[in-house]
């Protein structure tokens, strides 16, 4: 049976993927189901809402594809509306704790693998949320039967670099020891969740050598591990401005002297945006790390997900 998460499933991956971490990005339950069930999206109205949660910083939600049974977890990336909780919990806990990190605590990883402590408090609180009738995502998956091996874990931004650090716990979680390919990220515009060990355990674990989709003239994939690009970036359009300059410079000292040595997870699979001269540098960064953005690059439909 053919199944939509494959290692050997072209571009209907990153199509489906990114549809259904736009999604994620959805205000409430009601409007994920109903976007499940558009028939004109990627997805084809083909997955339906398996489990759902959501707290004051995280949100997150399986669809089972109704033809092959197969599960998908999809993670909402960054809140971008300051006026929100959310805003402050997933941009300065998440997103930017990155000066610190830890030991991967969970296993598997190479010894001395080290995440950020934000991604690693992320983790924490995909893992205590509970759906409306008090199930976490760890019993959700020990009570379904027949579950398909491969579990797709998906995310855009925020999203994507919390779905390396779940898709890893899960696998300790369910195939501790086992050399098998149960929980597969894909992921989208993903800041670096680790190091260079860390790094390397994903890509020789999880496969992310074909799943790490990024737009070439995206700002935050090259986040932290290549900072110097985004001094310099855009190259042949608008410039970082000045005023940014000191703080980018700044966090490359700090990164450095803590020697984190963040990384990504392999060359992933590059997406060739189209710079606008005529924006400003804000306006451009914005644009190129868009969920609409990636949905295009990947000849994906847009998804209406009523998000600010």
């Amino acid at each position: 049976m053919t199944v939509a998460f494959s290692t050997t499933g072209g571009d209907s991956v990153g199509q489906i993927g990114m549809t259904l971490a736009s999604i994620a990005y959805a205000p409430d339950q009601a409007t994920i189901v109903s976007l499940l069930a558009d028939p004109g999206l990627a997805t084809q109205g083909n997955w339906s809402l398996a489990w759902y949660a959501v707290d004051s910083g995280n949100q997150v939600f399986v669809a089972q594809d109704k033809t092959s049974g197969q599960y998908a977890i999809a993670i909402r990336g960054s809140v971008t509306d300051p006026e929100t909780k959310a805003f402050w919990i997933d941009w300065f806990g998440q997103d930017l704790s990155v000066f610190r990190t830890a030991l991967w605590p969970y296993g598997g990883a190479p010894e001395g693998a080290r995440v950020a402590r934000g991604s690693l408090h992320g983790l924490g609180s995909l893992l205590t949320l509970k759906d409306a009738s008090g199930v976490d995502l760890v019993g959700f998956f020990r009570s379904t039967v027949n579950r398909p091996f491969l579990t797709a874990v998906i995310g855009h931004s925020l999203g994507g670099a919390l779905a390396t650090m779940l898709a890893a716990y899960l696998h300790q979680e369910f195939s501790p020891g086992q050399d098998v390919l149960d929980f597969w990220p894909v992921t989208f515009a993903g800041p670096t969740a680790g190091d260079a060990a860390f790094a390397g355990w994903l890509l020789s674990q999880f496969a992310m050598t074909n799943s790490r989709y990024f737009n070439v003239d995206d700002v935050v994939p090259r986040a932290w591990q290549d900072l110097s690009w985004i001094r310099n970036s855009f190259p042949g359009g608008p410039s970082l401005p000045l005023e940014l300059i000191p703080l980018i410079d700044a966090i490359e000292g700090v990164v450095d002297l803590e020697h984190v040595g963040y990384t990504q997870p392999g060359p992933g699979v590059p997406l060739q945006g189209t710079i606008d001269l005529n924006d400003d540098w804000f306006a451009e960064a914005g644009l190129q790390h868009s969920g609409q953005n990636y949905l295009k690059l990947l000849g994906a439909p847009p998804v209406d997900n009523g998000s600010s």
